[in-house]
């Protein structure tokens, strides 16, 4: 006969940003067994009175202290041997947040961010589920899938920028002029007219996303 057992369920929340063009993933360092001083997926176990949706915006709040993000539910993780412990079932949950306002909202230094291609020493089978869940992220992004392009850059960028993010994400370097006649020609973007400030080089030209022709834009 099976063995027949209630499971235990847990969300876990990977929460993404953008930084100099780099796709950023926010951790945490365990304090306790098991895996102390490992970094982990923040996470937290499913109660009675709490929908799944409710618990990922728990976790959000603890980790940022921001009340509102880009959110949505991703894959479910059920391998037999996730936690040494228990019998666990994860549902993981796609965040992305403005890493400047996270970084001034944030003071526990237990917590970091890391380039989803240089990663920490993760406990639990954080690191295949990083791996897992980035990987639809970055499917995603390519074509802008659910305005997700908009939630990575909210405010200004210059061209480069956006550029350099896209050959992260593909993992190949992109034609500059196709790149730019294919957001400025067909007015994805709005010059702002400001230009950037920092740096010792040309001051470049600030854009943002054109809602009118993004929003639902499938690229």
């Amino acid at each position: 006969m099976e063995n027949s057992y209630y499971n235990l369920l847990e969300t876990l929340l990977l929460i993404y940003s953008v930084d100099e063009g780099k796709l950023k993933i926010y951790l945490k360092k365990k304090q306790d067994e098991p895996y102390k001083g490992y970094w982990t997926l923040p996470s937290a176990p499913l109660d009675t009175q709490t929908t799944i949706e409710e618990n990922a915006h728990k976790i959000y709040k603890s980790m940022t202290n921001l009340d509102e993000t880009y959110m949505f539910q991703s894959k479910v993780f059920s391998d037999l041997n996730r936690d040494p412990n228990n019998r666990i079932i994860g549902i993981s949950f796609i965040a992305i947040t403005d890493k400047t306002l996270t970084d001034i909202k944030q003071d526990n230094k237990e917590v970091a961010w890391f380039d989803v291609e240089e990663l920490p020493k993760l406990g639990f089978d954080h690191a295949n589920i990083i791996e897992e869940v980035t990987k639809e992220v970055k499917r995603k992004i390519i074509v802008n899938y659910n305005d997700m392009l908009l939630a990575f850059f909210p405010s200004d960028f210059t061209l480069p920028e956006l550029q350099n993010f896209y050959e992260n994400v593909l993992g190949k370097p992109i034609d500059r002029r196709n790149f730019h006649k294919k957001y400025v020609n067909q007015e994805l973007v709005i010059d702002t007219g400001f230009k950037t400030s920092k740096g010792s080089g040309r001051p470049g030209t600030l854009y943002r996303f054109n809602l009118e022709k993004m929003k639902g834009k499938r690229i």
